[in-house]
This record gives structure tokens, C-alpha cells and sequence, in this order.
């Protein structure tokens, strides 16, 4: 069986995205990937996300990139507050954050065997997070296939299998970017695993964008963790 990359960030999102894929595939054929990038909260997030791989028997990875050099957002630059008002969430926007992160993986898959990427973008995040939307990972399908050292489901002529007539018609791909959240929100994605696992599952998990020892319960993170436990009727076992 080829193996399968989630990007595992150690938020809720990317939790129901290991649990999920570790039931269906099973530990030894899912592999965890993390990126410190300079985020504020990556020590917090991470340890979450290695907790959970370490009780599960699954590989971990994290990569370095120098994202957090080039700023531009509050995540990365810490000179810039993190906002409270979700009206101002495009703040916390990192520029081109997933096109570097899907190219990094789709590198990462090649040398570990894996035909998927799976990658946890959702509903919630279509407003303010161009690189979260559909068309954006068609895209991205299509790159990666392209950049490929050897290409078996597809050619060299990438035109050949992708495009007919000037229409796009690509279904060979090699390795394929999946998104199973994208058209749900956060608080449909917590049901669903609640029926399978109990809430305290969710200890494996870190939102918050100030990266503090605890929750803020304040950033939009913390706010959109917040309304899926009141939406779901449970308590969040990480106070």
C-alpha cells in the first residue's frame, strides 16, 4: 500500500485528519508532516501533534522553512498583535504559506513513497485564505504532477494528460493533494469524530495563535475552537 502525508499541524483540523486516515490506512502507512516556519505558536502545536504520534506508533516529521524571515503577517512577525476582531483574520494570513507547504510535502512524498497529501483546509477558511479554496489545489495538482522526477500514472507532456481541447480534464496523478474537510466546517468536522472517538481525543490537539501555555481563547483560532465545542455540547479538555 502506498503511504499517505498529512500535513499534521497538531490543530483540531489536522487531528481529525490522522485519526481518520490511521483508522482507514492504519499507523504504518500514514505519515505525519509539521513545518516550523517561525509561527508563534509552533512549540505548543507541535508538541500536541508529537504527543499523539508517539502514543500511536506514527512517523513524525518536521521541516524548517524561512518563512517567518520574509513576515508580512502576525503569525510570523511578532512586532504585528494578533487580532481579536475575525473581521481583521486576513492579518494572520501567511503570504503563499500552502503553496510552499504542498511543493515541501509533494518532495517529501516522492522519496517516501506516498500517492496522497492530504491537507486539512475547510470550509471556514475560504474568506480570508485564498490558498484554502478549491481551485487552489487544482492547481497545485497539476504543478506537482508536472515537477515529478518520473511520472508513472502520467507522461512527460504534461499537456497530454491533463488537457483536452484547452479544457482541463486531469484525473493521472501520481501523487494527489486531498482536502476531506473543504466543504465543511469546524464544527461538522467535531461531530463526525465524536461519533467515533470521545472528546478528550481532542487533548492531542493545540488552536492558538499566540502559542502561549495555555489557550488565549481570544485570537480567531481560539474562537472558532471554541464555537465547535459549544456547537458539539462538549467541554474542550484543553482549558
Amino acid at each position: 500500500m502506498n503511504k499517505k502525508l498529512v500535513l499534521h499541524s497538531g490543530g483540531g483540523d489536522s487531528l481529525a485528519l490522522m485519526l481518520e486516515y490511521v483508522k482507514e490506512h492504519g499507523a504504518e502507512n500514514v505519515i505525519s508532516l509539521g513545518f516550523n516556519y517561525g509561527q508563534r505558536h509552533f512549540k505548543m502545536e507541535n508538541a500536541a501533534a508529537t504527543r499523539y504520534c508517539t502514543d500511536n506508533n506514527i512517523e513524525r516529521i518536521v521541516l524548517d522553512i524561512p518563512i517567518g524571515q520574509i513576515g508580512g503577517c502576525s503569525l510570523v512577525d511578532h512586532s504585528i498583535p494578533v487580532t481579536t476582531d475575525m473581521a481583521e483574520q486576513r492579518s494572520t494570513v501567511v503570504p503563499m504559506r500552502n503553496a510552499i507547504f504542498l511543493m515541501l510535502a509533494a518532495s517529501l512524498a516522492q522519496v517516501k513513497g506516498c500517492d496522497a497529501i492530504v491537507h486539512g483546509a475547510c470550509a471556514e477558511d475560504y474568506e480570508n485564505y485564498r490558498d484554502c479554496r478549491p481551485a487552489f489545489f487544482q492547481y497545485m495538482n497539476l504543478a506537482i504532477q508536472a515537477g515529478l522526477t518520473t511520472p508513472v500514472l502520467g507522461s512527460d507532456d504534461i499537456t497530454k494528460d491533463f488537457f483536452l481541447d484547452g479544457e482541463f480534464k486531469g484525473s493521472r496523478f501520481d501523487i494527489r493533494i486531498k482536502t476531506p474537510l473543504i466543504n465543511q466546517k469546524k464544527e461538522a468536522t467535531m461531530a463526525r469524530i465524536l461519533k467515533t472517538w470521545p472528546v478528550d481525543i481532542y487533548k492531542y490537539s493545540y488552536s492558538c495563535y499566540n502559542g502561549g501555555e495555555q489557550q488565549c481563547g481570544q485570537c480567531p483560532a481560539c474562537q472558532e475552537r471554541k464555537h465547535a465545542f459549544e456547537v458539539n455540547q462538549v467541554v474542550d479538555p484543553v482549558i
